[in-house]
C-alpha cells in the first residue's frame, strides 16, 4: 500500500490525487473554483494548473507549495528528524523530566500544524500511564522506520 501512494504522489496529478483523497472530482473542483473536468485534467497529467489554482490546492492541503510541485517537502523532513530525535532520547530510558524536556525539545522546533495537539496529548501522558507507554511505542516505532 505504500508503494502505491508513493508511486501515486509521484507526479503532480498523482498528489493533486491525494490531496483530493475521497472527495468526489465536482466536490473537490467547487472547493477549488474549477471545473471538474480542470480536476480530472489535472489529475491526468494533461494540463497544468494555474498558479491561483496551485496556491488553493497547496492551502486546501496544508502542504508546501514545494511539496505540491516536486514532492519533497522540506517541512516534514525536518519535523521526521525532530521526531527521530525525541525517539532516540526516548529509547534511552530517560526519566520523566528527561522525556518531557524531549517533547518540548520537538515542539520548540516544530512547524506541524497539530503540534498543540500533540503538547496537549504529551501533558495528558505525564498523568497517564498507560497512554505514556503507548506513546513510546510509537517513538519505538518511529525509530524503527527511520532506519529502513
Amino acid at each position: 500500500m505504500r508503494e502505491r501512494i508513493k508511486k501515486i504522489s509521484g507526479t503532480l496529478g498523482g498528489r493533486i490525487r491525494q490531496i483530493r483523497g475521497d472527495l468526489p472530482q465536482a466536490e473537490f473542483a467547487s472547493l477549488l473554483e474549477i471545473k471538474q473536468a480542470m480536476v480530472s485534467r489535472y489529475e491526468a497529467e494533461k494540463e497544468m494548473p494555474s498558479p491561483p489554482v496551485l496556491l488553493r490546492l497547496a492551502r486546501f492541503s496544508g502542504r508546501p507549495m514545494e511539496w505540491l510541485l516536486t514532492g519533497r517537502d522540506p517541512v516534514a523532513e525536518l519535523e521526521e528528524a525532530g521526531v527521530r530525535r525525541v525517539g532516540a532520547r526516548v529509547s534511552k530510558r530517560l526519566s520523566q523530566a528527561d522525556l518531557l524536556a524531549a517533547a518540548a525539545d520537538y515542539l520548540r522546533h516544530t512547524q506541524h500544524p497539530q503540534a498543540e495537539a500533540f503538547r496537549e496529548m504529551m501533558e495528558a501522558a505525564f498523568r497517564d500511564r498507560e497512554l505514556m507507554q503507548k506513546l513510546l511505542e510509537y517513538f519505538q516505532y518511529l525509530k524503527f522506520q527511520g532506519k529502513r
